[in-house]
């Protein structure tokens, strides 16, 4: 490690994370890389003398939650079994939507509070709330992933992300010169992909030989072709982590070829964190159990999903400011009771299924990826959406297909249609649909894009 590295990792990096509201962040990894090797049933204990604490908080101090347990008859008082937790109804985006006040702890003050939006990737904007002392926990579980992957504070880590508020403000000459001394990432701003931009990012790799990238799936795959076609050979990591989209096995053997390093699949969310991440014997994803309980729970009608696909259900163990307890994901998964040979006791989820994105085309034949359009087209439309999906069926052709709840008003189709022109140039024509229900898929997962061109 150079000096610079030790620098970050032992003086800088700590104390610029106490100074952004992440106090004893190396404290809470140290306790995490313990517990991840303890025996499942004592992982379990730890999640269930979470989730009864959790219950009796939201039952004492957020309306919400205080009617809804009434009105099924649960008493979290008397939680004796984390299957007890079946009792209680599941949390949907709209119902967080319709009673956010409702659902934030009357314990915290406004100040306590940290505000974030979901990222759109299931075509519902949704805002919610964090307590300040979670966010320190959920940084460190988010860091043993990363180093899983082989990074280490101090080095060097690329990020190849659609979401512009992830990385707001590393333009500044402040903002630089924090990064340097703190997350040392090396960002591309992976809306539009083509040759120029893919080609600046891999010599900017080059220069600066980061030890690990995070990535969304389909643009770090089209920087692989790129290096791959152009038979760059020079670029070696420790590791790639991927998500937000599912990743496929030939993007998977692209990816490690081109980087040469392993790739590690990941699943996480805004609004909850996290959840899981394979380590290095890919067997499945490591849940992020100290945090989070996840069911799997049979969907009502089995036989239109795949074989043992169910609904994934998350209960955040953490975030006592306005608890998600039973919070329905969107996404669709398996549950395993295997052992993996890491000796890791998290649990693992042997498969997620739904987070499916495409890569669209401009009439010129650049790229534009669908987290872009989620970004653009959904998270910074002025108002809230009812669901969303936006097909391309032709070169030069798109159709946003809209749900009327609320009804998306004229100022958003106005400016859906402008920012279309944006990223795809004005030879591209928009059709509007409003539709009463967006179906999902047969993957049991409703589909945000769907690019229709062979």
């Amino acid at each position: 490690m150079s000096l610079h590295s030790a620098f970050v990792k032992n003086i800088s990096f700590p104390l610029i994370a106490k100074r952004d509201g992440l106090p004893r962040l190396y404290e809470h990894l140290q306790r995490l890389e313990v517990s991840q090797f303890w025996p499942r049933q004592e992982i379990m204990k730890l999640q269930f003398d979470r989730v009864k604490k959790l219950l009796i908080h939201a039952y004492q101090y957020t309306d919400f939650y205080k009617k809804r347990f009434d009105d099924a008859g649960f008493d979290p008082f008397g939680f004796t079994n984390l299957s007890e937790l079946s009792q209680i109804p599941f949390l949907t985006k709209k119902q967080i939507r319709d009673n956010l006040q409702l659902l934030i702890s009357e314990c915290y003050k406004e100040s306590e509070l940290h505000f974030s939006e979901t990222g759109g990737t299931t075509g519902v904007k949704m805002k919610f709330y964090r307590d300040n002392d979670c966010l320190s926990p959920k940084e460190a579980a988010l860091y043993r992933f990363e180093k899983w992957a082989g990074w280490d504070f101090g080095q060097r880590m690329g990020l190849v992300w659609t979401a512009q508020q992830d990385y707001v403000g590393h333009w500044t000459q402040k903002a630089k010169i924090k990064n340097e001394l703190f997350g040392r990432q090396i960002v591309f701003p992976a809306a539009i992909l083509d040759d120029e931009s893919i080609s600046n990012y891999v010599n900017l790799l080059l220069r600066k030989r980061p030890v690990m990238i995070r990535a969304f799936t389909s643009p770090i795959y089209e920087v692989a072709k790129y290096i791959r076609d152009n038979n760059i050979d020079d670029i070696k990591l420790k590791g790639v982590i991927t998500t937000g989209e599912p990743l496929y096995d030939h993007q998977r053997r692209l990816i490690s070829s081109a980087f040469h390093c392993d790739v590690f699949d990941s699943y996480r969310s805004r609004e909850a964190g996290p959840l899981a991440q394979e380590c290095e014997f890919h067997n499945g994803m490591h849940i992020n159990a100290e945090s989070l309980y996840i069911e799997a729970v049979q969907p009502a009608n089995p036989d239109a999903f795949e074989d043992g696909m169910s609904q994934i259900v998350v209960t955040d163990l953490l975030n006592y400011g306005m608890p998600l307890i039973r919070y329905k994901m969107g996404d669709m998964g398996i549950l395993s009771d295997e052992k993996c040979p890491c000796g890791r006791g998290l649990p693992l989820l042997k498969k997620v299924a739904g987070r499916t994105s495409d890569i669209f085309y401009t009439p010129d034949m650049k790229c534009v990826t669908a987290g872009s359009l989620v970004l653009y087209l959904v998270d910074e439309a002025p108002g809230l959406l009812g669901q969303v999906q936006i097909i391309q069926d032709q070169l030069d052709h798109l159709i946003i297909r809209m749900t009327p709840d609320p009804p998306p008003t004229q100022e958003i189709r106005e400016y859906q249609e402008n920012t279309v022109r944006r990223l795809f140039g004005e030879k591209m024509r928009v059709t509007f649909d409003t539709v009463n229900e967006i179906p999902p898929e047969k993957s049991g997962k409703y589909l945000f894009t769907k690019c229709l061109l062979p």
